[in-house]
């Protein structure tokens, strides 16, 4: 038989008969040529399996579609935690300030006007007030601060897992590119190419 008429990829791949793969083999311990192809096939085929395995996607999204979008309840719930302090800071002074207007003044015992009572009380919520809201942010930050760099450290660690495996990949195409150029190599010196 010549050598054209072997099945060189139903042999790397097993699909051949077994009295035709006795006689492949037996070729192939007498023709350089096919054993160089038949080891091409098969580094190939190595690399192949090495490819990513992906679920086929069912159907192509984009991110402008509706479907993507939350309910506004969805994102109210979504919204991060200093907004959150920062809102209920703003809702506890409307209260004081609500609580302030509605309420009418007390007649005092010293005959005090209510003018300075206002402006007493005012002055009095604009030194409170700052210090109230920068305690209930560090309250809601503390917590949401120490959870962030927790995640942050995993997903390092997961990048730096991933790194390692995508340099191992990177390193055996190499290596299968190394042994591919100097297959060409041997084959150019064998024929008295340059």
């Amino acid at each position: 038989m010549q050598c054209a008429d072997f099945d060189w990829k139903g042999f790397v791949l097993q699909e051949v008969p077994p009295q035709e793969r006795r006689a492949m083999e037996e070729h192939l311990k007498a023709c350089p040529a096919c054993s160089r192809e038949v080891e091409a096939l098969g580094l190939t085929l190595v690399a192949v399996r090495q490819l990513p395995q992906h679920p086929i996607p069912r159907r192509l999204a984009f991110v402008s579609d509706p479907v993507f979008e939350l309910p506004w309840w969805k994102r109210l719930w979504r919204m991060p935690a200093p907004a959150w302090g920062f809102a209920s800071a703003l809702v506890l002074a409307a209260a004081i300030l609500g609580q302030a207007r509605l309420t009418p003044p007390r007649p005092e015992a010293g005959g005090a006007d209510a003018q300075a009572v206002e402006r007493a009380v005012r002055a009095e919520l604009e030194r409170r007030l700052p210090a109230a809201v920068e305690a209930a942010l560090r309250q809601q930050l503390g917590p949401a601060a120490a959870r962030m760099e927790a995640r942050l450290a995993e997903f390092e660690k997961r990048m730096e897992a991933q790194r390692r495996a995508d340099l191992r990949d990177v390193t055996a195409a190499f290596e299968l590119l190394q042994k591919r150029i100097n297959n060409v190599y041997l084959a150019s010196a064998q024929y008295g190419g340059d």
